[in-house]
């Protein structure tokens, strides 16, 4: 019984120690060179309104959700790891439906959310584009909806990978047709002032020329990379509004 004891807390402490190790390296390589924002952040308090409460009702098409890690929630409950964009709510289902890039081996897909759920202390807050209009969260939806099915992307650790917004750029960037998931967050906003058809044009579609979300924009890390993180799209103020689930 002594030696079942002492497995468990072996375990669990390599557990919590992985963790911590991992969340350092996602500081570190997070890191810019130079962060050059163009306000003060206590006048910024002033210029943008920081969160907003409101009814499950009134959650938009096109909002994000960020999620806290289901490992140790006792221990690491204020941990951004995770977020999605919000697609609809299913009323035959009753299910509120997400488009994320999940986990290793997995793909882009469609997650299906019972209220439960998201309004429970694994989800939240959300958030909301600030300055995207109506068109343009329609074509960030259809932007991510043109993504389902393709890979997870697991090398964006910022080591070796950077961040792109161009599925077709596959020539310059090998990993550009795979996604993690503050990335295709991210590509859904900076392409949400192109149309994503079902049926792609015979031209091909446009990407690019929206709205940057990444606090970051594109300066390097200090491993000379370009990656954008769920924490830095939830800080930045400019563009992003926090919304609280009443």
């Amino acid at each position: 019984m002594d030696n079942m004891k002492k497995k468990i807390i072996i375990i669990f402490a390599v557990g919590l120690f992985a963790i911590s190790l991992l969340n350092i390296i996602l500081v570190v390589t997070a890191i810019p060179i130079k962060r050059n924002e163009n306000y003060n952040l206590l006048e910024s308090n002033n210029q943008y309104e920081l969160h907003k409460n409101i009814i499950i009702s009134e959650l938009e098409p096109g909002d994000i959700a960020f999620k806290h890690p289901d490992i140790f929630p006792d221990y690491f409950p204020t941990i951004i790891d995770h977020c999605l964009i919000y697609i609809e709510y299913n009323k035959s289902t009753e299910k509120y439906v997400f488009i994320e890039a999940g986990i290793h081996n997995s793909c882009v897909q469609y997650r299906f959310e019972t209220k439960e759920n998201i309004t429970g202390e694994m989800w939240g807050p959300f958030a909301r584009v600030r300055n995207a209009n109506s068109t343009q969260k329609f074509n960030a939806i259809n932007f991510t909806k043109r993504q389902l099915g393709k890979k997870f992307q697991g090398e964006f650790f910022g080591i070796t990978a950077n961040k792109n917004y161009n599925p077709t750029d596959v020539d310059n960037d090998i990993l550009a047709n795979e996604w993690y998931c503050s990335e295709l967050i991210w590509a859904a906003y900076y392409n949400c002032n192109n149309l994503f058809p079902e049926d792609e044009p015979e031209q091909g579609y446009t990407y690019g020329d929206g709205i940057d979300i990444d606090r970051n924009e594109w300066k390097e890390n200090i491993l000379g990379h370009t990656v954008v993180w769920p924490k830095e799209i939830y800080n930045n103020i400019r563009d992003i509004k926090k919304i609280f689930l009443n």
